[in-house]
């Protein structure tokens, strides 16, 4: 019958505990990188956003979130974020518009459903509340 020396246990065990606390660091590293995965992922967002919302001509009455027809109704802030709380509710006024006020309506053929939540991401990245 083989025998297995204490310094054979202590050796595996130890080897056991190293092993289980790098598993640990890796999985915390690996969170790590998967959140600023997330974060880049969001700044291209938001770039990609903002070139869309310059080339589909809503920075000439909105640059940097301003409004230059109704300057007291802009594109960030606490009133904005409290009227529209949501992106459909976004979406919704987006797409039908305001040509009373000014705004011109943008269906899916002018700005397609993935270039508008684009758009909705840069717009909401302009509040920092």
């Amino acid at each position: 019958m083989n025998r297995i020396s204490f310094w054979s246990i202590l050796t595996l065990a130890s080897l056991a505990a190293l092993l289980a606390l790098s598993g640990g660091e890796c999985g915390v590293a690996q969170q790590g990188r998967n959140e600023g995965d997330k974060e880049k992922q969001k700044e291209q967002t938001i770039r990609r956003g903002k070139i869309i919302f310059v080339k589909a001509t809503c920075w000439g009455c909105h640059p940097h979130g301003e409004n230059s027809l109704h300057g007291d109704k802009p594109l960030k802030g606490p009133a904005f974020a409290k009227k529209y709380r949501s992106d459909q509710s976004i979406i919704d006024f987006v797409r039908k518009g305001s040509p009373n006020e000014g705004m011109p309506p943008f269906p899916k053929d002018k700005l397609s459903d993935q270039d508008l939540k684009s758009v909705i991401v840069f717009i909401r990245s302009l509040s920092t509340d």
